[in-house]
């Protein structure tokens, strides 16, 4: 090959390559986390208030998972921080905090069982007894995989605590305010 054809060749390597593959920012596979869990409902009743939810059975990359390791519910004791921007991982764990951590092991006593309650989980939140306590409680749930790896937080949901004070029912604008 003549030295004027193979400085053109490389000189036109070197302008198309730029023009090759995907344009755009770089987007990374699908991770092997946990989806989070479906459907988190609270339900207050007096003193207690029940969270349900059902598990994700698919990571994030659309495969099946295999057993979970253990679920986390966290509770925001004094309310959801203010913003419209959803709540990553990080800001969950820096303003609330875990109240339980259901191993494997102990899925059996909160689970639903098969049929259509399959991976449904239920479990009470008893509210402690206190002088001024909070109008709301609100509460997010993660799962953790079998290799460790945590679900992103459910969507938070919150529930209005209920008391019985000497059969005086407390007006329903009164929980409203701040």
């Amino acid at each position: 090959m003549t030295k004027p054809v193979a400085t053109l060749l490389i000189g036109l390597g070197l302008v198309a390559a730029p023009a090759c593959g995907r344009k755009g920012p770089l987007v990374l596979p699908p991770g092997r986390a946990p989806m989070p869990v479906e459907a988190l409902t609270a339900v207050a009743g007096d003193g207690v208030i029940l969270l349900r939810w059902t598990n994700p059975v698919k990571e994030i990359s659309g495969r099946p998972i295999g057993p979970l390791a253990a679920v986390e519910v966290w509770v925001f004791d004094k309310g959801l921080p203010a913003g419209d921007r959803p709540l990553l991982s990080d800001m969950i764990e820096k303003t609330a905090r875990l109240v339980r951590r259901i191993p494997r092991q102990e899925f059996g006593a909160f689970a639903g069982t098969a049929g259509e309650n399959a991976g449904v989980m239920t479990w009470a939140f008893p509210v402690p007894p206190q002088t001024a306590p909070p109008a709301k409680l609100a509460f997010a749930v993660r799962v953790i995989d079998g290799r460790g790896r945590a679900s992103d937080f459910s969507a938070p949901v919150a529930a209005e605590i209920i008391r019985k004070n000497a059969g005086i029912a407390r007006p329903a604008a009164e929980g409203a305010s701040r």
